[in-house]
């Protein structure tokens, strides 16, 4: 497995399938386990809403097993300094292999080393215990909603945000 930045030319159509496998995921357990809907966007609106983890403040990492993509996570820069994880996800059949911890641990290190993260931030819906996990294990603590957040506000309750200094990772 390789871990690497995305090409947006190449890996656009690949990378918008991850982020409507993820979508779907994330929504149906958001409407099981409180009732709550969040549409997913379409392919199209989907590419452009991947395209803010392209640019100078931003990157998108992925996972590549065998010539296909098998995992995401985004970076975007809220303010200077201040660096946001989104979309980390990995296809189910290689969940539980490490694979989530070694890409989330690129993520940390590229928004240190290419983004200048002095503060690190994510939110992580209430049913994504495993995921908060890896987050706490690596220094994450819960704060309240913040700034620039792309959760709405009256679906915040169902949530956790987290922050972290960038020092010691």
């Amino acid at each position: 497995m390789n871990i690497r930045p995305a090409r947006f030319s190449s890996d656009l159509d690949a990378i918008v399938g991850l982020n409507r496998e993820y979508l779907t995921w994330a929504t149906g357990r958001l409407l099981e386990e409180f009732q709550q809907v969040m549409p997913v966007p379409d392919d199209a609106e989907a590419a452009g809403q991947l395209g803010k983890f392209n640019g100078p403040d931003a990157a998108l990492l992925v996972i590549e097993h065998e010539d296909e993509l098998i995992g995401m996570g985004g970076l975007r820069t809220l303010t200077p300094g201040v660096v946001e994880v989104k979309r980390m996800y990995v296809r189910p059949e290689y969940q539980g292999q490490r694979v989530g911890s070694a890409l989330f641990d690129a993520l940390l290190g590229t928004a240190v080393d290419d983004l200048g993260a002095t503060t690190l931030r994510l939110d992580s819906c209430r049913f994504m215990a495993a995921a908060q996990r890896l987050y706490e294990r690596r220094g994450f603590v819960e704060r309240n909603p913040y700034e620039g957040t792309e959760i709405p506000g009256d679906l915040q309750k169902y949530w956790r945000f987290y922050e972290r200094a960038a020092a010691g990772r």
